[in-house]
This record gives C-alpha cells, sequence and structure tokens, in this order.
C-alpha cells in the first residue's frame, strides 16, 4: 500500500527508465511534467507532434531532455497513430495523451493492428493522495466510461485491480460504492453492487478483496464502520473506488483538486499498455505523478 506519491516515486527507484511515447505534446504543462519526469531519472521521451512547434515550446521554456524519438506529425489522428506505433516497434512502454482529444488516442490504441488489445475495455482510473485516509485511492471509472452495465463494471473493476497489483498491491481492497450500505431494489448501483460482489465470490472477478454496496463514509472510515456495525472485509480501508457512473466518479475526483486541495494522477488501463491520461486542466504536478504511476506499471 502506497501512503503517498512521494511513496510511489520511492518504489520507482528500484526500476528502469521506461520510454512513454506522448501523441501531440504541444503544451506548456505536458513538456515541463516530462522534463521533470525526465530529471528525476523516470523516463526516456519519445514524441510525435508537430516538431516545429515542439522545438519553439521548449526553447521558450528552457527545457531540454534528449528526445529517444521522434516523428513529425502534421494532425492529431496521426500523431495518435504514430505514438501507438512507437510503442508496437518497441521503441516506447507505455503511452500519454497530449493536447487531443481522448477518443482519438483510444481509437489509436484500440486498432486491431496494433497488437495491443487484451479483449478488455479500456477504462480510467483517478489515484488520489488522501491525507485523511492517509493512502492513495484509485477510483475507477471517472473519464471513459459513461453508463456502464453490470458486466462492463465488472471489466472495469477488474482493469483496477490488475492496475493495482501491477503497482505492488498483493490483494488490493475494492469497494463498490452507492449512496447506502444495503441493497435497496429502487437503487440498482445497489443491486448491482451486490451481484459484483457475488462475481467476486465465483472468481469472476480476481485478485481482490471486494465488499459492496457501500457508501463512500464506509469505505474510507473504520469509525463509521464500526457505528453503522458493518461487517465484512472492508472497514474503512478500500483501496479501489468503483463509482456507479461517470459523474459520480469525475465529481468525486474533481472535488480532490477542486475542494480538498489534493494531487491526483490519471490513468487508462485495459490495454497490454498504460496510457497518462489526465483532464485538459491537470497542473504539471499531477501530469507528473500521472507519468510515475503509468511508468511504474509498465515496469512490472
Amino acid at each position: 500500500m502506497f501512503r503517498s506519491f512521494a511513496e510511489l516515486l520511492q518504489q520507482l527507484k528500484h526500476s528502469s527508465r521506461k520510454t512513454i511515447s506522448v501523441a501531440v505534446p504541444e503544451s506548456a504543462e505536458i513538456l515541463l511534467a516530462l522534463d521533470r519526469a525526465y530529471r528525476e531519472g523516470i523516463v526516456e521521451i519519445a514524441l510525435a507532434g508537430d516538431q516545429a512547434r515542439i522545438a519553439k515550446l521548449r526553447r521558450e521554456l528552457k527545457v531540454d531532455f534528449p528526445i529517444k524519438h521522434q516523428v513529425d506529425a502534421g494532425d492529431e489522428k496521426n500523431a495518435a497513430e504514430q505514438a501507438v506505433q512507437f510503442v508496437v516497434e518497441g521503441k516506447a512502454q507505455f503511452v500519454m495523451k497530449g493536447n487531443l482529444k481522448t477518443s482519438t488516442i483510444i481509437s489509436a490504441l484500440l486498432n486491431k493492428d496494433s497488437g495491443l488489445l487484451t479483449g478488455k475495455p479500456i477504462s480510467h482510473v483517478f489515484i488520489l493522495e488522501s491525507k485523511v485516509c492517509g493512502r492513495l485511492l484509485f477510483v475507477t471509472d471517472s473519464a471513459v466510461n459513461i453508463a456502464p452495465d453490470l458486466a462492463r463494471k465488472a471489466a472495469i473493476l477488474q482493469n483496477a485491480i490488475d492496475f493495482t497489483r501491477k503497482l505492488g498491491y498483493a490483494k488490493p481492497k475494492a469497494a463498490i460504492l452507492a449512496a447506502v450500505e444495503y441493497v435497496n431494489e429502487k437503487m440498482p448501483a445497489t443491486l448491482e453492487a451486490a451481484q459484483l460482489v457475488e462475481m467476486a465470490v465465483q472468481g469472476v472477478i480476481s485478485g481482490a478483496e471486494v465488499a459492496g454496496p457501500l457508501a463512500l463514509d464506509d469505505a474510507l472510515s473504520e469509525w463509521v464502520c464500526r457505528e453503522k456495525k458493518i461487517t465484512g472485509p472492508i472497514q474503512g480501508d478500500a483501496d479501489i473506488l468503483l463509482v456507479p457512473d461517470i459523474e459520480a466518479g469525475n465529481i468525486l475526483s474533481k472535488a480532490q483538486t477542486f475542494i480538498a486541495g489534493g494531487p491526483l494522477a490519471g490513468v487508462a488501463v485495459g490495454a497490454k499498455v498504460p496510457m497518462v491520461l489526465n483532464s485538459r486542466a491537470d497542473t504539471l504536478e499531477n501530469r507528473f505523478y500521472a507519468i510515475a504511476a503509468a511508468s511504474l506499471a509498465a515496469s512490472n
């Protein structure tokens, strides 16, 4: 279990540099985050984008990290395809979405000719550093799957479990979130939570302890669980938070930045390689932490 991004960065010191392939990196925050990641020994860098604009930005920002591989891409679709191609050719170990549409880079990643498909859908994990809980939390899915049905939720949960295990979590604890901690037939999220728990019991979902439905306070507070007399494998110590839909996940994750003032990192999972997938409004720090988390996952 990581208590902070600082601990995650410490773990990276035991790994060799991985090469990150960035599609459309023409953004100050992206180039500065890459520069920090290079200077801290985390990555080598491959870029697919407008070479002239990249060179101009690098001069303005005074960043001089070496570019291991580079291709001049005239539009964002081509840049996304070229960034993925670096991975296909073994020149990079993971991908980063730059200044382009999420759908464009995901389409390139999901191209059947890329060889990067796993049969699982792409889903998103926001990693939140919670000082109150004293650990990192993994919220899914806040950015890709809009209104997943039961089967898709099972796949999203499995993706998040697999991702945390790559980060070193032997058996993460996953809470299926709802508004309450009991099944209510008028609340579909609670019904699906109970079904997902049963799927975990049957081994359809594996690699984690799964409990639900649980309200957010149940998942994060041992005291709340005692007061409500909640039993089960999660006693306020959940690692993974599976949200009912994209609205809930989006609000929860953005509250981390704009209400709690804490850092977070966005990573897309489900393909053979992780992809850094932050919001356009994300800070340099958040982008850097996402690069670090994806690099650690790519190392394992």
